[in-house]
């Protein structure tokens, strides 16, 4: 009787749409998401390996809220200053109905959306790990006129120290006294609204926008707001302090070369409102101070990358990137540094559909 009742609610619902003047698509799942990957983030959700050249800034310290710890030999990355970066990630769009009709906002899309990537930093001889992140989201998604698209959801950071790390340890053990292993660069259970606009067919310009809830778990605690509920380490912090991270972006896509695919210029600028607080030991000696605290006058920190990708066929394309920020593993939260790197990626496409009247 139940499957009945179901067959009979599903052929209504056909019914309706076809003699409702529009068409009606329902996907399962499609690597060709609602709203587009951030080709130029350097934590991007993606099948690739890019082998990059640090000319600036290398990882010689750790910071844990107020402790320091330095590597044992400061210079030892720098005497190969290559280093190996795997992404193990994708983007896909899941259960996206798809409405078609004479209009100009037509096609409206809605669906959910999941991306995630495990980035694995190695030093350059490609043995050992130096650092690994991890990131996902999920949440909803919507489309108008595949010109404008809108994402909100739930989004999580973190990252770890690896075997590279203990190995340029003093002394010589796994870890230093008081150095905690598991200690991590962490946002858990942050917010992430995303907004793309597609003016013309082949660009696009995004932002997005990573926030707080009162339950977000953030390490370093130095970072954390002071009404959230693990509170604040830095001293001074004003409620106004929110532990933003805001994104711009801008993709440029064109087939220049007719025997292969698109040719893609991508930049993103990406703002941490972390910027404002003090924390590193030369900083605080120089403010008279010993604890990390907040200062209004210091600006949000910045980051640049940019991204050129060419499409060698359906499947595979070449990436030369150019990054001035933080380093590639965010645990190095206090490195900045600068690098150019160079790599293939493995571009999946395929869309699994459940239902297309358009075809009926």
């Amino acid at each position: 009787m139940k499957r009945r009742i179901a067959v009979f609610f599903l052929i209504l619902l056909v019914s309706t749409l076809l003699f409702a003047g529009f068409d009606y698509k329902l996907e399962l799942l499609s690597f060709t998401p609602t709203f587009e990957e951030e080709h130029a983030d350097r934590s991007r959700s993606a099948l690739d390996f890019q082998y990059a050249n640090v000319y600036y800034g290398y990882p010689v310290e750790f910071y844990q809220n107020g402790l320091r710890f330095t590597l044992n030999d400061e210079g030892a990355w720098r005497v190969k200053p290559f280093f190996g970066v795997l992404h193990l990630g994708e983007t896909l769009s899941l259960f996206r109905n798809t409405f078609s009709f004479d209009s100009p906002i037509s096609p409206i899309s809605f669906g959910l959306e999941v991306h995630g990537s495990l980035t694995s930093v190695m030093e350059g001889e490609i043995a050992d790990t130096i650092g690994y992140d991890g990131v996902y989201f999920y949440g909803l998604t919507a489309s108008v006129a595949d010109k404008v698209a809108l994402k909100f959801g739930y989004n999580h950071y973190c990252s770890h120290y690896g075997d590279g790390t203990y190995k340029y340890l003093e002394p010589g053990e796994k870890v230093t006294e008081g150095f905690n292993e598991w200690y991590k660069y962490l946002r858990m259970d942050s917010l992430m609204a995303g907004l793309s606009i597609k003016p013309i067919k082949y660009a696009r310009i995004y932002t997005n926008v990573i926030f707080d809830m009162k339950s977000t778990y953030v390490m370093p605690e130095i970072f954390s707001p002071s009404w959230t509920d693990r509170g604040a380490f830095a001293e001074d912090i004003p409620d106004s302090y929110n532990h933003l991270i805001v994104a711009l972006g801008i993709d440029l896509e064109y087939p220049i070369f007719k025997n292969l695919g698109n040719t893609r210029f991508s930049y993103q600028v990406k703002a941490y409102e972390e910027g404002k607080i003090v924390y590193k030991v030369e900083d605080l000696a120089q403010a008279g101070r010993v604890n990390p605290f907040y200062d209004p006058n210091r600006p949000w920190e910045f980051e640049h990358t940019f991204n050129l990708s060419q499409e060698i066929n359906d499947l595979v394309s070449f990436d030369i990137t150019w990054h001035i920020g933080r380093f590639m593993a965010n645990m190095y939260y206090s490195t900045r540094t600068s690098y150019v790197s160079f790599g293939a990626r493995l571009n999946f496409d395929g869309t699994v559909t459940l239902l297309d009247t358009s075809k009926w």
